[in-house]
């Protein structure tokens, strides 16, 4: 599943562990599809197993559950493994409402590996789901046990089946632009064709949903079909967008981007920088030390958040970051390699420094998404 997603403000997780280094969460919507799966699957389960109860069938269907929840972590842990094989650091896997998601910090650079990093998770369901179906075919299909290995290889073939289906985000999207990528050598042209397939499925999943919102269980059937179908349009077209950004980057030209900043003293206020920086007709302010070394770099948006009458006793220090070393950056530096030190050092603002040290200018992560964004 959708392995890149935008970094947003996250609801509180649930760590479950670590593998190989990486953390692993459960996210707090996981409960909701639990609470489905347990209410769907407890009145089938009372009906097949002889003699039980209706609180062990739910609890049955409460345990199905969570080992379904279990091999959707290990479909993410196949994609993990495989990205931690070829070098690509995972940031985290959250296992989620819709599934799990495996945040790869960079994206594979050859076709060979993007195919292989998508490719991993499916393996691993089609396994489990090789497992299940041995373990029905020996426990028999009316004991609990065998029950729960019924369910268990249906589940794991449909998350091997969804995954499978050739449009982004989904893994046989990814695998689909792995192809093309190698045939065209273009990862935009094979994005553009996977998104667009992501796309059609999109259409195709909705309008399966609205078909089949008639029939017994009909509402709840067509909402995850509709659900299903707007979480694979969104998907498909943020990759298409990201991959345009990225195809973008190498024209963009660092010196271009640069604002004149001013260098001042770290123990004067903000509102004697402010009018320096009026007077002087800059548009970013370095703080230097008494041997004019650069040692801070102010902070647009929380100079701004000053109100102007603090603004006379507010040390400039106080919103102003530390110039460490993911703060600087060379002025030839370009393309994935740019993209790459600002990943490594999220920041607003960054100083740009000459071959020699000596400061260029200020680059703000505002100026270079607007860049990339209208540089089409």
């Amino acid at each position: 599943m959708d392995r890149n997603p935008a970094v947003r403000r996250r609801p509180r997780l649930l760590f479950l562990g670590r593998f190989f280094g990486v953390p692993l969460y459960f996210a707090p919507s996981w409960l909701l599809i639990a609470a489905i799966l347990t209410r769907v699957y407890g009145p089938p389960i009372h009906r097949s197993v002889a003699d039980i109860s209706w609180s062990t069938a739910y609890l049955t269907a409460f345990a199905f559950t969570v080992l379904f929840a279990l091999c959707v972590l290990a479909h993410e842990l196949g994609h993990t493994a495989v990205s931690l094989a070829l070098g690509s650091p995972v940031k985290r896997v959250v296992i989620f409402l819709l599934g799990g998601i495996s945040e790869i910090e960079r994206e594979p650079e050859q076709a060979r590996d993007e195919l292989l990093v998508a490719a991993a998770g499916p393996a691993v369901s089609g396994l489990l789901t090789g497992l299940a179906a041995w373990g029905e075919h020996a426990l028999g299909t009316h004991t609990l046990p065998g029950v729960l290995a019924t369910l268990l290889f249906w589940g794991n073939l449909s998350v091997l089946v969804f995954n499978l289906l050739p449009g982004l985000p989904l893994d046989g999207g990814r695998m689909l632009r792995a192809g093309i990528w190698g045939v065209a050598h273009s990862r935009l042209v094979g994005t553009r064709i996977g998104a667009w397939a992501g796309r059609a499925l999109a259409v195709a999943m909705a309008a399966l949903g609205i078909y089949l919102s008639g029939g017994q269980n009909g509402f709840i059937v067509g909402f995850v079909f509709v659900f299903m179908a707007a979480y694979l349009w969104l998907g498909a077209t943020a990759a298409l967008r990201s991959a345009e950004v990225l195809d973008r980057v190498p024209s963009v030209a660092l010196p271009s981007l640069l604002r004149p900043g001013l260098m001042v003293p770290g123990d004067i206020s903000v509102a004697e920088a402010l009018t320096r920086v009026w007077a002087g007709s800059a548009r970013g302010l370095v703080l230097v030390d008494s041997s004019d070394r650069p040692t801070a770099i102010v902070t647009e948006s929380l100079i701004g958040d000053v109100p102007p009458e603090r603004r006379a006793w507010t040390p400039l220090a106080t919103v102003a970051r530390a110039l460490e070393p993911g703060l600087l950056i060379p002025i030839g530096l370009t393309g994935e390699a740019l993209i790459d030190a600002i990943r490594a050092t999220p920041a607003s603002e960054y100083l740009v420094v000459n071959p020699d040290g000596s400061p260029a200018g200020i680059l703000a992560i505002t100026d270079l998404a607007t860049t990339l964004k209208g540089a089409a």
